[in-house]
């Protein structure tokens, strides 16, 4: 039915799912009052922290022993309950008023209502009229397909927090782990938390209106690849657990994990002076990210998700030492070549990124330098080959370690994303106003500018 006729008779419909859910409520109460409904015995499995140690380097120690809980159950009663409600008069005012206003279709959704108020009322008797007409009025949303609110509690690896606890946005909190978030209860038979004893580096916490899993999952996924874009790190979620208002989203009630398999090579630390830089951020990518860095099975490929796939990758894939330069500097080069270039490529790639970064006030005599090694090993790997004992201590030597010039790689790919991201430019175009830029001021004034958006957010 349309919007309009269900507003013309959502009072009446809202009075008799009022009167359901004080039945329902009644109910109850009078059955926990004579013992005619009782609780069982559940038993919940749960890690209890033994020894615990969170610093700048993440969880440092832990220990855990297994350990089970027994508390009260109403699930067999809460069934036995719905019953008795399905026979009820209220009930059936109900179900015919759904079955008028939203099709005869609709009425199974009563069904899970009234499911949904037998395990409130059972767990919180205290509720009183005013919180009964508030879960009416999310029961009315579900028939409208409204959006009701979800939330998402993730586990996170790859960040690491000094702060206890930042905003980064209505709705969005990033914290640091602590004991009570690993001795969380489950039920025994949930293999996936028992068996993975998970030490997340962080928690997120993520809450919205939304309708369905889609939306709640699409913002989780955001958030992981905005947090690995804001500093060098492998971050990922390892498993999140999902929540929501809804009645009839059975979906969105449960722990999806244990995410990807990949490694965690690279973690970075949230200090107390970030707070505001990471808040500016979140609030930058969350208006230019592409939704290509985040969504699953999105089939769109442009230079920038190539550049950050690849920037992933030099983050994620552990193995030899010149794979994680080939995958940065692959990266690079989907940012800073043109398709039809074949020639001088080394000398092109090098020239342009240390014009662009000199911008930012690095030396590009440093940085043509160091994109230049990178090319020589990322062009070794292409071609089957590594450094050699004597090239290695060369690199070693020039760059302290050769995880040194791996990070100054990485943070050069990260900031060139960021970079174009912001100033929403073609690569051709951005390629050509850092050529122009050398010789002709207008344009280089006009580069300063794009990268000034972005200082900010990158230093």
């Amino acid at each position: 039915m349309k919007a309009s006729n269900v507003s013309a008779v959502s009072d009446e419909l809202y009075r008799k799912l009022r009167d359901l859910a004080l039945s329902v409520k009644r109910m109850t109460a009078d059955g926990i009052a004579k013992n005619s409904i009782k609780p069982q015995e559940e038993t919940l499995f749960r890690w209890k922290v033994d020894k615990f140690q969170y610093t700048e380097k993440g969880i440092t120690e832990f220990e855990a022993h297994e350990e089970y809980l027994v508390k009260p159950s109403w699930s067999n009663a809460a069934f036995k309950l719905k019953e008795t409600v399905q026979d009820s008069g209220e009930y059936t005012a109900a179900s015919q008023e759904i079955s008028s206003v939203f099709g005869k279709e609709n009425e199974r959704h009563l069904e899970h209502f009234v499911k949904g108020l037998v395990d409130k009322f059972v767990e919180n008797p205290e509720f009183d009229r005013n919180h009964v007409e508030e879960l009416v009025k999310i029961f009315l949303k579900d028939l409208n397909q409204e959006q009701v609110g979800q939330s998402a509690r993730v586990e996170l690896d790859g960040v690491i927090m000094q702060p206890e606890r930042i905003e980064l946005a209505h709705g969005i909190n990033l914290k640091k782990t602590e004991v009570e978030d690993l001795e969380r209860p489950f039920h025994r038979h949930n293999l996936l938390q028992r068996d993975l004893l998970l030490t997340p580096s962080a928690i997120l916490n993520v809450e919205l209106q939304g309708r369905g899993p889609s939306g709640i999952q699409r913002k989780v996924e955001q958030a992981t690849a905005i947090l690995r874009l804001f500093n060098i790190g492998s971050v990922k979620w390892t498993r999140y657990t999902l929540d929501s208002e809804s009645f009839i989203d059975t979906l969105l009630h449960g722990t999806l994990g244990a995410g990807s398999r990949e490694f965690v090579l690279e973690k970075y630390v949230v200090t107390e002076n970030d707070i505001p830089r990471i808040k500016r951020f979140w609030q930058t990518m969350e208006q230019v990210m592409p939704s290509s860095f985040y969504e699953l099975g999105l089939t769109k490929i442009d230079y920038l998700t190539i550049a950050y796939s690849r920037y992933s990758d030099s983050l994620f894939l552990n193995g030899v030492f010149e794979r994680r330069i080939a995958n940065a500097v692959m990266g690079l080069e989907a940012l800073f070549l043109k398709s039809g270039e074949l020639q001088e490529l080394p000398y092109r790639l090098s020239l342009r990124i240390s014009k662009l970064f000199s911008v930012l006030g690095r030396d590009p005599n440093v940085t043509r330098e160091m994109v230049n090694d990178a090319y020589r090993i990322r062009s070794l790997f292409a071609h089957g080959g590594h450094l050699s004992h004597k090239e290695r201590k060369r690199v070693e030597s020039k760059y302290r370690e050769l995880k040194s010039l791996l990070m100054s790689l990485l943070e050069c790919l990260r900031v060139s994303i960021i970079i174009m991201m912001v100033g929403k430019k073609e690569k051709d175009e951005f390629i050509e106003q850092i050529e122009n830029s050398f010789f002709d001021s207008a344009t280089g004034n006009s580069l300063k500018f794009v990268v000034s958006e972005v200082q900010g957010l990158v230093e």
